[in-house]
């Protein structure tokens, strides 16, 4: 590779770097491009050079980017914990929560809505593919011999995911105990249920 296409390419991973953080901590209809060349120090209109779609573009390809990382490490995380099925949920549930905040309640919620409708459908594919099926896998495993749940094992996967964002998104002063007690709690909740 020259060293301007090196250059090119460090140029452009930190232009993704930078994007993906502010995304991530502020959301899709917050951050403008602007913002973004502020926090990396150029003008605005040098972003068109990496992204000359604009904004939405970029937004596309750092969740995909970031989705992806995200899939890998899940399932490198299941993988790890074995056959059984609760030691591979936890182990699902602890990685998430050794990553930085994902806030996709608020980007399925939020910014969703305000990009076209083929980048929302394509994001959707992207988080379905990389969060909910190793999920799903794992519930379909624990639920084999009930075919009712059994069909609702991405619908379980999704709640469950849910709740483990919840943890991320619990004010401190909410929690009582670690995010591994916090996991063990949703584990049991998930298992057990309440009654137990």
């Amino acid at each position: 590779m020259k060293n301007t296409d090196r250059g090119e390419s460090d140029a452009r991973e930190r232009v993704l770097a930078a994007a993906e953080r502010l995304f991530r901590e502020r959301g899709y209809q917050v951050v403008t491009l602007r913002d973004i060349a502020r926090d990396l120090g150029i003008r605005h209109t040098s972003l068109y050079h990496h992204f000359p779609q604009g904004k939405e573009a970029l937004f596309v390809e750092v969740i995909t980017r970031r989705m992806q990382g995200y899939r890998a490490g899940l399932e490198g995380a299941i993988q790890a914990a074995g056959a059984d099925w609760q030691d591979r949920l936890r182990a699902a549930a602890l990685w998430l929560l050794s990553q930085p905040a994902m806030q996709l309640g608020r980007m399925l919620q939020s910014d969703m809505r305000v990009i076209s409708s083929q980048a929302a459908k394509n994001l959707r594919v992207v988080v379905f593919e990389s969060l909910l099926l190793p999920l799903t896998a794992i519930f379909q495993d624990a639920l084999a011999n009930n075919p009712i749940k059994h069909q609702r094992s991405a619908t379980l996967a999704g709640m469950f995911l849910s709740l483990i964002e919840g943890i991320d998104n619990l004010p401190p002063s909410y929690v009582t105990g670690s995010k591994e007690e916090l996991v063990e709690m949703t584990l049991d909740l998930v298992t057990n249920g309440l009654q137990s």
